[in-house]
């Protein structure tokens, strides 16, 4: 079962945790400043590694080759970046099983372990990715400065080389004071605010990836404690606001979710924004606690599947923007439904 359908912690507002690691070998120069030859000699050393993790091996794929909706499918499940996207000689991308770590390499930097949970995961999740670089450490040579920390092709992560993020639904606070003042507020005690989907991407749908920004001059403990202290901070503003405002508003509410729940259902085309911002409405009623046939499972099942990408490589073939609409109103009819057949089960064997 892929990682992101299992249950996490405060998941009404928190829908998954992110922890990635950069990591150097010495001898060799940053990925921006190598040739082809150069990548290539740091794939293998990196892949002797990966592919014989004992009792865990992770799935290599090179990223050169791969066709481009291949390409956008996994950057849709957050497994690569844009960067890597790119597909120079000598970039490759790690996959564990259920997809929740993933290893690229030759990326900004030769190593990126990031690992994934469902819901407030921060701890548990860090454990995984450190003992991912713990074990890689012990195999190849990593580029450490005791005065600086682990060396990164990019000043910013120099240190620890931990990025920590969160992925938040946060319709209330939005809708109340705004994305913009959201992020500034969050940039001013030193974290980023960016879209689903990293940097330069737009917020749909409500959801926002928030991460750390300092790496340098601090530990990893205190990094996790000071960002799990911001986090529980917006999770306790976001669940007093969304009270607040269900209470003043319930009927109001409760009709925008159920005329989202209708469209959903019965839609025949729908875009991918349209449909993001429909899900916003339902993971809200369910929060809320009066949608009773949707489950967010099946809200984080659709989050993961319906970008173009993700749409055009389940149907096996490339689709026109009205078929792409089309199919992608077919998968969410289809995850609704599931539900729903499975009450109507419950109900006939009573």
């Amino acid at each position: 079962m892929s990682w992101y359908l299992e249950a996490g912690n405060d998941s009404d507002i928190v829908l998954s945790s992110r922890i990635r690691l950069a990591r150097n070998l010495r001898g060799f120069n940053f990925p921006n400043c190598m040739n082809d030859a150069q990548r290539r000699s740091v794939l293998e050393k990196v892949s002797d590694v990966l592919t014989n993790i004992p009792g865990n091996p992770l799935m290599r794929m090179d990223i050169a080759p791969l066709p481009q909706t291949d390409k956008r499918s996994l950057i849709e499940k957050h497994l690569i970046s844009e960067e890597l996207s790119k597909g120079q000689e000598g970039q490759s991308v790690f996959i564990s099983k259920d997809e929740n770590i993933s290893v690229m390499v030759n990326e900004e930097d030769h190593i990126r372990i990031q690992v994934m949970a469902p819901g407030f995961a921060l701890e548990n999740t860090y454990k995984q990715a450190e003992d991912m670089a713990i074990y890689i450490e012990g195999l190849l040579p990593v580029a450490f400065s005791d005065k600086y920390g682990f060396l990164t092709a990019y000043p910013s992560n120099t240190g620890t080389g931990l990025r920590a993020s969160v992925m938040v639904h946060l319709p209330t606070l939005t809708a109340i004071r705004g994305g913009t003042a959201l992020k500034e507020s969050l940039q001013k005690a030193g974290y980023t605010v960016r879209g689903a989907y990293g940097e330069n991407s737009k917020s749909v749908g409500n959801i926002y990836q928030i991460s750390n920004t300092i790496t340098l001059g601090i530990s990893e403990k205190q990094t996790l404690q000071k960002f799990t202290k911001v986090i529980n901070e917006v999770i306790a503003l976001e669940r007093r606001l969304r009270q607040e405002f269900y209470e003043k508003n319930k009927d109001k509410l409760e009709d925008r979710v159920y005329r989202s729940l209708g469209e959903l259902t019965y839609a025949r085309m729908i875009s991918s924004v349209e449909a993001m911002n429909r899900l916003s409405d339902l993971r809200m009623g369910v929060a809320c606690g009066f949608l009773k046939n949707v489950n967010e499972r099946q809200l984080m099942l659709l989050l993961n599947t319906i970008g173009d990408a993700s749409v055009q490589k389940r149907c096996g073939e490339m689709l026109t923007p009205k078929d792409l609409a089309m199919k992608r109103a077919e998968l969410i009819r289809e995850v609704l439904k599931e539900k729903e057949e499975n009450q109507t089960e419950d109900e006939k064997g009573e």
